[in-house]
């Protein structure tokens, strides 16, 4: 497991456990910064705003970070629009004055916690 420290850096609000941690190398070229090939370094496991520590879990050895660009995705398995949990309750409600059919009702569901 690597800790990867952003020295007076605000994370991004968004970043949470789960997401997934990338690089590239920065080149210039023509004037112009360019990225090189994007490689991901892991799993974020642990995210502590007040100290702007992020910790990664990696399988990568002896890569140096410093100058390279850093981002981060989120899981798509699990951020999704659907609902998360165990059990939703829906109240539906007609507010025409003419009668409506209602033909199907579908969800997407992903438990949030096990």
């Amino acid at each position: 497991m690597a800790t990867i420290t952003l020295a007076n850096q605000t994370l991004n609000e968004s970043l949470s456990i789960g997401d997934i941690v990338y690089h590239a190398p920065i080149t210039t070229a023509n004037g112009f910064d360019k990225l090189g090939t994007t490689t991901k370094i892991g799993d974020v496991t642990g995210v502590n705003r007040s100290t702007s520590v992020v910790t990664v879990t990696t399988s990568l050895s002896g890569v140096n970070l410093v100058g390279n660009f850093l981002f981060f995705s989120k899981n798509n398995a699990v951020e999704t629009s659907g609902l998360k949990g165990y059990y939703a309750t829906v109240k539906m409600k007609n507010t025409s004055v003419h009668a409506s059919e209602l033909y199907a009702v579908n969800s997407e569901v992903a438990e949030s916690s096990k």
